[in-house]
Protein backbone atom coordinates (compact mmCIF):
# COMPACT_ATOMS: atom_id res chain seq x y z
CA UNK A 1 0.00 0.00 0.00
CA UNK A 2 2.92 2.34 -0.25
CA UNK A 3 5.18 4.26 1.96
CA UNK A 4 1.77 6.37 3.68
CA UNK A 5 -0.92 3.37 3.60
CA UNK A 6 -4.76 4.40 3.51
CA UNK A 7 -3.88 7.69 5.72
CA UNK A 8 -2.06 9.42 2.60
CA UNK A 9 -4.67 7.86 0.02
CA UNK A 10 -7.43 9.82 2.15
CA UNK A 11 -5.56 13.05 1.83
CA UNK A 12 -4.15 12.36 -1.72
CA UNK A 13 -8.30 12.29 -2.68
CA UNK A 14 -9.33 14.64 -0.54
CA UNK A 15 -6.61 17.76 -1.48
CA UNK A 16 -8.08 16.36 -5.07
CA UNK A 17 -11.54 16.85 -4.20
CA UNK A 18 -10.36 20.61 -2.70
CA UNK A 19 -8.55 21.34 -6.12
CA UNK A 20 -11.39 20.45 -8.35
CA UNK A 21 -14.36 22.57 -6.02
CA UNK A 22 -11.65 25.41 -5.75
CA UNK A 23 -11.89 25.32 -10.02
CA UNK A 24 -16.05 26.39 -9.64
CA UNK A 25 -16.62 29.31 -10.21
CA UNK A 26 -19.90 30.25 -8.14
CA UNK A 27 -21.76 33.26 -10.08
CA UNK A 28 -24.80 35.58 -9.38
CA UNK A 29 -26.43 36.43 -13.29
CA UNK A 30 -24.96 40.05 -13.26
CA UNK A 31 -22.02 37.89 -13.59
CA UNK A 32 -23.09 37.05 -17.02
CA UNK A 33 -23.10 40.57 -18.37
CA UNK A 34 -19.92 42.16 -19.79
CA UNK A 35 -18.59 44.60 -16.86
CA UNK A 36 -20.00 47.73 -18.83
CA UNK A 37 -23.00 46.49 -18.71
CA UNK A 38 -23.64 45.22 -15.20
CA UNK A 39 -24.38 49.03 -13.49
CA UNK A 40 -27.16 49.30 -15.11
CA UNK A 41 -28.80 46.11 -15.53
CA UNK A 42 -32.34 45.64 -13.95
CA UNK A 43 -33.02 42.37 -11.67
CA UNK A 44 -36.82 42.81 -12.05
CA UNK A 45 -39.04 40.52 -13.60
CA UNK A 46 -40.82 42.03 -16.81
CA UNK A 47 -44.95 41.78 -16.13
CA UNK A 48 -46.87 38.68 -17.22
CA UNK A 49 -47.95 38.45 -21.29
CA UNK A 50 -51.08 36.70 -21.39
CA UNK A 51 -51.50 36.13 -24.86
CA UNK A 52 -48.24 34.43 -25.42
CA UNK A 53 -46.79 32.20 -27.78
CA UNK A 54 -48.78 34.34 -30.56
CA UNK A 55 -46.81 35.23 -34.04
CA UNK A 56 -45.30 39.00 -33.52
CA UNK A 57 -45.71 39.18 -29.81
CA UNK A 58 -44.78 35.76 -28.67
CA UNK A 59 -42.02 36.24 -26.05
CA UNK A 60 -39.11 35.23 -28.29
CA UNK A 61 -39.98 37.93 -30.38
CA UNK A 62 -40.26 40.65 -27.74
CA UNK A 63 -36.33 39.63 -26.38
CA UNK A 64 -33.91 42.21 -25.72
CA UNK A 65 -31.35 42.01 -28.37
CA UNK A 66 -27.76 42.35 -25.96
CA UNK A 67 -25.84 39.35 -26.52
CA UNK A 68 -22.85 40.71 -25.22
CA UNK A 69 -21.25 38.52 -23.20
CA UNK A 70 -18.57 38.45 -19.86
CA UNK A 71 -15.27 36.79 -21.83
CA UNK A 72 -14.12 36.32 -18.21
CA UNK A 73 -16.26 33.03 -17.64
CA UNK A 74 -15.94 31.49 -21.26
CA UNK A 75 -14.55 28.02 -20.92
CA UNK A 76 -14.70 28.13 -17.27
CA UNK A 77 -16.73 25.33 -15.16
CA UNK A 78 -18.82 27.66 -13.24
CA UNK A 79 -22.47 27.19 -10.45
CA UNK A 80 -25.23 29.39 -10.79
CA UNK A 81 -28.23 29.64 -9.53
CA UNK A 82 -31.59 29.59 -11.53
CA UNK A 83 -34.92 28.86 -12.99
CA UNK A 84 -35.63 25.65 -15.51
CA UNK A 85 -37.78 25.60 -18.66
CA UNK A 86 -37.51 22.89 -20.49
CA UNK A 87 -36.47 22.38 -24.02
CA UNK A 88 -35.73 18.59 -24.56
CA UNK A 89 -37.46 15.72 -22.88
CA UNK A 90 -36.71 12.06 -22.83
CA UNK A 91 -39.10 8.71 -23.03
CA UNK A 92 -39.37 8.96 -18.86
CA UNK A 93 -40.82 12.70 -19.01
CA UNK A 94 -36.96 13.80 -17.45
CA UNK A 95 -35.77 17.10 -18.84
CA UNK A 96 -32.28 16.67 -20.61
CA UNK A 97 -32.09 20.01 -22.78
CA UNK A 98 -32.92 23.22 -20.99
CA UNK A 99 -32.86 27.13 -20.64
CA UNK A 100 -31.85 28.39 -17.11
CA UNK A 101 -33.49 31.80 -16.64
CA UNK A 102 -32.80 34.40 -13.33
CA UNK A 103 -36.93 34.51 -12.59
CA UNK A 104 -39.85 31.99 -12.68
CA UNK A 105 -42.16 32.28 -16.21
CA UNK A 106 -39.17 32.85 -18.10
CA UNK A 107 -39.69 32.64 -21.62
CA UNK A 108 -42.76 31.23 -21.14
CA UNK A 109 -44.94 33.65 -19.19
CA UNK A 110 -42.88 36.83 -19.76
CA UNK A 111 -40.95 37.94 -22.51
CA UNK A 112 -37.87 36.28 -22.02
CA UNK A 113 -34.47 38.33 -20.85
CA UNK A 114 -31.66 39.54 -23.13
CA UNK A 115 -29.64 35.99 -24.80
CA UNK A 116 -26.91 37.28 -21.98
CA UNK A 117 -29.16 36.05 -19.09
CA UNK A 118 -30.22 32.87 -20.44
CA UNK A 119 -28.38 29.64 -20.66
CA UNK A 120 -28.80 26.94 -22.66
CA UNK A 121 -27.77 23.49 -20.57
CA UNK A 122 -27.28 20.15 -21.66
CA UNK A 123 -27.63 17.95 -18.97
CA UNK A 124 -25.26 15.40 -18.03
CA UNK A 125 -28.20 13.04 -16.18
CA UNK A 126 -31.81 13.07 -16.77
CA UNK A 127 -33.39 15.95 -14.44
CA UNK A 128 -36.82 14.58 -12.96
CA UNK A 129 -38.84 18.08 -12.34
CA UNK A 130 -41.19 18.63 -9.78
CA UNK A 131 -42.05 22.22 -10.66
CA UNK A 132 -41.66 24.84 -12.47
CA UNK A 133 -41.32 27.53 -9.56
CA UNK A 134 -38.44 25.08 -7.93
CA UNK A 135 -34.98 26.94 -8.77
CA UNK A 136 -32.05 24.27 -8.70
CA UNK A 137 -28.14 25.21 -8.66
CA UNK A 138 -27.11 24.15 -12.07
CA UNK A 139 -22.85 23.57 -12.69
CA UNK A 140 -21.25 22.82 -15.73
CA UNK A 141 -18.61 24.11 -18.14
CA UNK A 142 -19.62 27.27 -19.40
CA UNK A 143 -19.14 28.46 -23.16
CA UNK A 144 -20.45 32.01 -24.64
CA UNK A 145 -21.87 30.50 -28.15
CA UNK A 146 -25.48 31.55 -29.29
CA UNK A 147 -28.82 29.07 -29.52
CA UNK A 148 -31.81 29.97 -30.55
CA UNK A 149 -35.00 27.96 -29.99
CA UNK A 150 -39.02 28.96 -30.32
CA UNK A 151 -38.75 30.04 -26.75
CA UNK A 152 -36.01 32.56 -27.22
CA UNK A 153 -32.07 32.68 -27.50
CA UNK A 154 -29.29 32.51 -25.17
CA UNK A 155 -25.65 33.67 -25.49
CA UNK A 156 -24.26 30.92 -23.08
CA UNK A 157 -24.33 27.14 -23.09
CA UNK A 158 -23.53 25.01 -20.29
CA UNK A 159 -22.19 21.24 -21.04
CA UNK A 160 -21.86 18.65 -18.75
CA UNK A 161 -24.36 19.91 -16.43
CA UNK A 162 -25.41 18.51 -12.91
CA UNK A 163 -28.46 19.57 -10.97
CA UNK A 164 -29.37 20.62 -7.39
CA UNK A 165 -32.18 22.09 -5.80
CA UNK A 166 -31.66 25.05 -4.52
CA UNK A 167 -32.95 26.17 -1.20
CA UNK A 168 -34.17 29.44 -0.07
Amino acid sequence: MGKHGLPGLAWTLLLTASVAFAAVRQLEWKDLLPADARGTASPSQPAPLHDYLLGEDSPAALQPTDARVNPEIDGRTVRLPGFIVPLEIDAEGRVTELFLVPFFGACIHVPPPAPNQIVYVILADPLELGSMADAYWVTGHMRATNRKTRLGASAYEMTGARTERYEF
